[in-house]
């Protein structure tokens, strides 16, 4: 029961992430827990994949978004409910051949030392919503 409450609130362990630095194309995360970034490789073309994210990242319905399919990227705002809090999501498209690419995604909060797991949570919702639209 407490790792239930633990988990929901501060999301996964840091470790379920593949936090690969050397190969992000972001700024690394402060050493506050308020910011997660994963790099996953799916076995999609740079471009089909892009357009899956993109897919995936409206049905969140973010508070803002630019979409920019020239660079494979994404820049999107999500605000908490509530509190009006707004979070950062960078997303980036990289090709690792003419099959494969890796999906590089980071959330962040804009201010507060801690976000009670809403980044990492966030993170695993569009995941998840992207491997349910290749399956």
């Amino acid at each position: 029961m407490l790792q239930s409450i633990i988990t929901y609130f501060f999301g996964s362990k840091p470790d379920d992430f593949n936090q690969a630095a050397d190969t992000s194309p972001f700024e690394p995360c402060p050493d506050s827990p308020n910011c997660t970034f994963d790099s996953v490789e799916f076995n999609e073309k740079a471009e089909d994949l892009f357009e899956i994210v993109s897919s995936a990242i409206n049905r969140i319905e973010p508070y803002e978004i630019n979409t920019n399919s020239q660079s494979l990227q994404i820049d999107a705002v999500f605000r908490i409910p509530i509190f009006g809090f707004k979070d950062d999501v960078e997303i980036a498209v990289k090709p690792v051949d003419h099959e494969k690419s890796i999906l590089h995604i980071k959330s962040s909060s804009r201010v507060g030392e801690s976000d009670l797991g809403v980044n990492r949570r966030r993170i695993k919702r569009i995941l998840t919503t992207i491997k349910q639209q290749i399956s």
